[in-house]
């Protein structure tokens, strides 16, 4: 199987996928694209044009009916995934899904149900678990020099998919029921602190809408104007992990720029600080203060004995995938983890609400 040529089918040929799904896919593993798939054709068939794959269909139906593929991609828009995700599974085939998976708990439960019964893998996405930075930073913090981590704050925002992105698409979408910030930014910043601590067991979250009308700013709606009124754009989220841990997500679509590190994770002796764009596999900086060692201040940590893969592009989740497949494993980018991040996610209106801090059940 390790020589397999795996056949890969994109579900959704927007912006993110022809970011980094259709021009990565050959690049991250033995794959070739067999089809393109999007409800607008003309995207479908564009994305034949231009990167030489064999088929174009217009739903995920028709792509099971006539296509044979051992990979589907799931890139459409948020509030397809579900449907979309179930029919591929349901099919046989092994699954990478955008985020967030499905709308609640209990649909991504039913997801990982039927990825179970019908022995197939099934991947979610963000792939910050793989990041070079941070699974760095585990190895540090693994090897005492900066003693037990205790507290986390990140900050995962931008200014809004009108704001930050040329899109050649009405962007109004983000500002839908189902979609909104929290699941498009905020998922990144919850999986990455749980991706350092581990399951979180309480949340409490302040939010609010503080730009409830916007203009988008490139592409071919330039100038149109969106009301946003309906759904907070800016969430303050406390993430408790019990035994003296816990964690702050700042996220967003109201933070047109900012300098303020992506992480920084707090230890007894000293601080793991995130501050350069992690696709560019960086090392973390490091401050210790350390009274047996005679150090206090910042220095360059050296890659370890083992150091973390790079990463070549964000399809490297399909590595993740074939990796698993071949070699019979869970993937790094788990669903169960997906899960809980949905779970914290879908339980943070209750806490704004409520203004209360609410308990978690899911684990990972």
């Amino acid at each position: 199987m390790e020589n397999k040529k795996w056949r890969v089918a994109i579900i959704g040929c927007g912006t993110f996928a022809n970011w980094q799904y259709l021009p990565n896919t050959r690049k991250e593993a033995n794959a070739e694209i067999v089809a393109a798939v999007d409800i607008v054709p003309e995207r479908a068939i564009k994305a034949c044009e231009e990167y030489n794959i064999p088929n174009h269909y217009t739903s995920v139906y028709e792509l099971i009916e006539k296509c044979d593929f051992d990979i589907a991609i799931d890139s459409a828009s948020i509030q397809a995934h579900h449907e979309i995700n179930m029919a591929v599974l349901s099919a046989g085939k092994h699954l990478i899904s955008q985020k967030p998976a499905a709308p609640t708990v209990e649909m991504l439960t039913e997801q990982i149900e039927l990825a179970k019964k019908m022995n197939v893998k099934f991947v979610c996405v963000p792939i910050h678990p793989m990041r070079y930075d941070i699974n760095t930073a585990k190895q540090i913090i693994a090897s005492g020099a900066v003693g037990k981590p205790f507290y986390a704050k990140c900050t995962l925002a931008h200014g809004g998919p009108e704001y930050f992105q040329y899109r050649d698409s009405d962007p109004s979408w983000f500002f839908d029921e189902g979609a909104g910030a929290l699941v498009d930014m905020g998922v990144h910043g919850l999986q990455i602190v749980t991706s350092i601590f581990g399951p979180a067991k309480r949340v409490s979250c302040m939010a609010k809408v503080l730009m409830p009308t916007r203009r988008v700013r490139s592409g071919a709606y330039d100038g149109k104007m969106i009301k946003t009124d309906t759904l907070y754009d800016q969430y303050i989220i406390s993430l408790d992990f019990g035994e003296g841990v816990m964690a702050l997500v700042d996220t967003g679509f109201c933070e047109k720029a900012s300098k303020t590190p992506q992480l920084e994770i707090f230890c007894e002796d000293g601080t793991v600080s995130f501050t350069r764009p992690y696709m560019t596999n960086p090392m973390p900086e490091v401050y210790i203060d350390s009274v047996e060692k005679g150090i206090r201040g910042w220095i360059d940590p050296m890659p370890g004995v083992n150091p973390p893969k790079a990463l070549i592009s964000q399809c490297c989740c399909l590595g993740d995938i074939v990796d698993a497949i071949e070699n019979d494993k869970t993937p790094v980018l788990s669903a169960e983890h997906a899960r809980h991040v949905l779970e914290i996610m879908t339980r943070i209106p209750e806490a704004v609400k409520s203004g209360t801090t609410l308990d978690l059940t899911t684990t990972f």
